[in-house]
């Protein structure tokens, strides 16, 4: 029973939905009437659109409290500084016109709604009353249509078809008409398919950037604490070591001098590993001075020639720099073990909002893409952050690794 009144509640709140829509539909009607003065009408238009999506998230409220229905929230234009631009993007926007739908077919909805509530609810109790007040009426007796009231077993009768309706035949119009107007409310009100699929991508899409913008935080987490804490330990020791055996060179104690040599020996070896593993993880020169400063420490480390070509001008997000100085420092790696090369080049370029990284040398070539190889799991990596990597390698080389991202 209470859902049945919550149900005629919404019913009759139909009606103050309806005349706020009404009066916001007057506005963007003004508005769009007064598009040739610009000044005019745009401020109009943007007004009614804003509050078409204000009264859009009222009546979601509103269907989520009396019928317990959630509906997903179109999203709202997006505007800008630039009056007609802002305009334009407010009337061509779905979300804008299917909620004026809604509103402009609320308002004779609302009105059978809230005098098919009415009645389904006076009528029968009217009739259920009748024995009551029957004999008071003007003629002393009652009519409806051929059927005169003027007896009490008359009125019982009466009365009592009237609590049958009123226990049968009302609250099924009152659940018709709320399910009419939920149909209403989700045909209109909710996303369509397509929008609710793009938003579910962009959804996605945004996540995806958080996971690897989180995994690359984590990377420099990692190289900041191995940087100043392990390896700085590592130093001491191989100093301390060096002391030590400084000091029993002299006393006679070869074999533990020797002991303490090897010691210092894999040391260094340790250290040497993990300055080589922190520069995979997020070189500091990544972070303090970029990219180009960063790419070109790699080819000096190189065990062949590599030319650095490079004209990224604002630098690129801190994600991307990374994932691009992660892609440059592996092929890098690769074409020294495995290409046969005497020469290699890296070109980057920022056109726009978009990063090209293409790394080329003139070995033998073969370099495939395929599942399980090196060049695998860069594209991967790549296409965390909706880029793509292809790979042009005939047998003979030359081998081209292109690399294209957005810079955000």
């Amino acid at each position: 029973m209470p859902q049945l009144w919550l149900a005629s509640a919404h019913l009759a709140a139909d009606g103050v939905s309806a005349l706020a829509g009404f009066a916001v539909l007057m506005l963007l009607v003004t508005g769009i009437c007064l598009l040739p003065a610009a000044l005019i009408g745009a401020p109009l238009v943007i007004a009614a659109a804003w509050l078409l999506h204000r009264l859009a998230d009222a009546e979601r409220d509103r269907y989520a409290t009396l019928c317990g229905l959630e509906i997903p929230a179109q999203s709202a234009p997006e505007l800008s500084v630039n009056l007609l631009r802002s305009t334009l993007t407010v009337l061509t926007s779905r979300s804008t016109w299917r909620q004026v739908c809604y509103f402009a077919l609320l308002i004779p909805v609302s009105a059978l709604n809230v005098v098919a509530v009415a009645l389904a609810w006076a009528g029968p109790t009217m009739l259920a009353l009748l024995p009551f007040y029957y004999a008071e009426l003007p003629l002393g007796r009652a009519a409806i249509g051929p059927l005169n009231i003027d007896n009490t077993g008359t009125a019982l009768a009466v009365a009592a078809v009237g609590v049958l309706a009123g226990l049968t035949v009302s609250p099924v119009v009152v659940r018709t008409l709320r399910a009419l107007d939920i149909f209403l409310a989700r045909t209109l009100f909710a996303p369509s398919r397509d929008t609710r699929l793009t938003q579910q991508v962009a959804y996605l899409t945004a996540s995806r950037a958080r996971v690897v913008d989180a995994a690359e935080a984590e990377r420099r987490r990692i190289e900041r604490d191995l940087h100043d804490g392990a390896q700085q330990r590592l130093v001491a020791m191989a100093m301390t070591l060096g002391r030590a055996s400084s000091r029993l060179k002299g006393a006679g104690h070869p074999e533990t001098v020797e002991l303490i040599e090897s010691a210092r020996s894999e040391a260094r070896q340790a250290i040497n590993e993990l300055r080589d593993l922190t520069r995979g993880l997020h070189p500091p020169v990544l972070t303090d001075r970029g990219l180009d400063a960063a790419l070109s420490a790699v080819a000096a480390r190189s065990p062949i020639p590599v030319t650095i070509d490079f004209d990224a001008v604002p630098r690129p997000s801190t994600t991307v720099e990374g994932i691009a100085y992660f892609v440059v420092s592996e092929a890098l790696t690769n074409v020294a073990k495995h290409a046969a090369a005497s020469t290699a080049w890296v070109t980057i370029r920022r056109m726009d909002d978009r990063l090209t990284v293409t790394i080329g040398d003139n070995g033998i070539g073969g370099a495939t893409l395929g599942r399980g190889s090196g060049l695998s799991g860069l594209a991967d990596r790549v296409s965390g952050v909706d880029g793509k990597l292809t790979v042009s390698s005939p047998v003979g080389g030359p081998t081209l690794i292109e690399v294209d991202m957005k810079c955000a």
